[in-house]
């Protein structure tokens, strides 16, 4: 027999348009057969003239196997009265009739309403509170690494796609649980004056769906500024382990349900899944990126011999850099380098990170790391003065200073200064752009200008 799966966008409390739904999919030949996690199942049928009714059950748990006595004695008091049961959504009951003018499933619309309010106070209030606590959770932990590293997420899209990410589905979990009590304040409002329950407006269906293609536009930027950065592989992992888990616990719900066990068990099982599951995922994801070897093909590499005998190959990078050490000072004949510089830029400033330095076991040459950034706006530059200048670490933030220097060139410029005096870290600004440098050598005042002249001519 024919079947088919869809998507569906419908509240857990817009029963109404659920009923007119379903009858629109029977007059079209498709009949509801059960509602999944994610997916409505539905069935192929001659098309008929059917009519849904939808009450809710409140006693009933996520966590039955099987309908209690109540629930069946419910289901044939319904049954008798013309309606077949078809399937349940949590609390909620779905049955049809065929006949032309059936009797009404429910008629106190005042207990109505309170089934529906005791259902929604069940799950789905408690599920969507809590993503919004833990959303808010994500946001706060985004903004202060925003704050921490403001350079580096002013030109990351992956950080900006995920902090939209983050803020539109704690919008969306804040914003739906207040629809919810907006309608059934309305609603107890038209009850108590004699009328019925309220529908729910067709545009929340349309705001949901919306939402889902906005959320789905957010993943795929994460993916694509991602694979940009050359972290693809971590995110199809993630996934991947994410199907993994949603798999297993559904394939354990099956069986739970297969083998009827009791609500208690199967409640605790799947808690204990929800604990295990990720600490199991996280361990081999962890050690699936550690032990992940790169591959040395087509690469410059230099091996290293230790004391004890054995050798360690590193990967020579060997990108151009707008600033080398020997455009500085004179570097030996014999020094070897790996090379290393970062581009990225967003809509709000451009940035390249860049690092000239020896492999472990390599002859001593001069070395250095910098960072050039170039804001779009000047109200971003303060913010992210004071980002460079932070603390190494907050215990010594009494210890530690940046001190105004005079360099050649600059608007203005700093150095680091630490519990054991000046120290060879300096940033420097001219205009909209800031350049970071830290020398692992004591530069002199002609080496420092002259690098920053090069830094502040350099096209990002």
């Amino acid at each position: 027999m024919k079947q088919i799966y869809r998507l569906e966008s419908f509240t857990f409390y817009e029963t109404d348009n659920i009923a007119a739904h379903l009858s629109q999919m029977a007059e079209e030949g498709w009949a509801l057969s059960s509602v999944g996690r994610y997916f409505w199942k539905y069935t192929a049928i001659a098309p008929e003239k059917r009519t849904y009714g939808i009450t809710f059950f409140p006693d009933v748990s996520a966590f039955d196997t099987e309908p209690s006595e109540a629930q069946e004695d419910f289901i044939a008091y319904c049954e008798e009265a013309g309606w077949n049961y078809v399937t349940q959504w949590q609390q909620m009951q779905i049955f049809y009739t065929t006949k032309e003018h059936p009797i009404p499933l429910e008629t106190d619309e005042t207990l109505r309403l309170e089934t529906t309010h005791r259902a929604m106070r069940k799950n789905y209030l408690p599920a969507m509170a809590a993503l919004f606590v833990i959303l808010l959770i994500q946001l706060f932990q985004c903004v202060s690494n925003l704050q921490k590293n403001l350079p580096r997420y002013l030109t990351d899209f992956t950080q900006w796609f995920l902090l939209l990410l983050f803020f539109v589905l704690g919008i969306y979990a804040l914003a739906d649980c207040l629809a919810y009590l907006r309608w059934r304040k309305k609603s107890l409002a038209a009850v108590e004056a004699g009328g019925c329950c309220l529908p729910v407006g067709k545009g929340m269906r349309i705001v949901k769906k919306l939402y889902f293609w906005l959320v789905i536009f957010l993943f795929w930027g994460v993916f694509l500024s991602m694979s940009a950065q050359g972290f693809d592989k971590v995110f199809m992992w993630v996934l991947l382990m994410f199907l993994v888990f949603s798999v297993l616990v559904s394939l354990t719900s099956y069986l739970m349900r297969k083998k009827k066990a009791s609500r208690n068990i199967h409640r605790g099982v799947l808690i204990a899944l929800a604990c295990i599951l990720p600490i199991i995922t996280t361990a081999v994801s962890f050690q699936y990126l550690m032990n992940e070897k790169e591959s040395t093909e087509g690469e410059e590499t230099y091996t290293a011999t230790l004391s004890d005998g054995t050798t360690y190959t590193t990967i020579l990078e060997k990108d151009t850099l707008p600033l080398t050490t020997a455009d500085l000072t004179e570097v030996p004949e014999d020094a070897i380098y790996s090379t290393s510089c970062e581009k990225e830029s967003s809509f709000l400033a451009k940035r390249i990170d860049c690092d000239q330095s020896t492999p472990g076991g390599s002859p001593e040459a001069p070395e250095f790391s910098y960072e050039v950034l170039e804001v779009s706006y000047d109200f971003l530059i303060e913010p992210c003065i004071r980002s460079y200048q932070k603390p190494f670490l907050p215990k010594y933030a009494d210890s530690e200073s940046w001190e105004p220097i005079s360099i050649s060139g600059t608007d203005r410029a700093w150095q680091f200064h630490g519990g054991d005096g000046a120290r060879p870290y300096y940033l420097a600004q001219k205009g909209n752009r800031l350049v970071y440098i830290h020398f692992y050598w004591q530069a002199q005042q002609d080496q420092l200008e002259k690098a920053m002249n090069i830094l502040f001519a350099q096209t990002l």
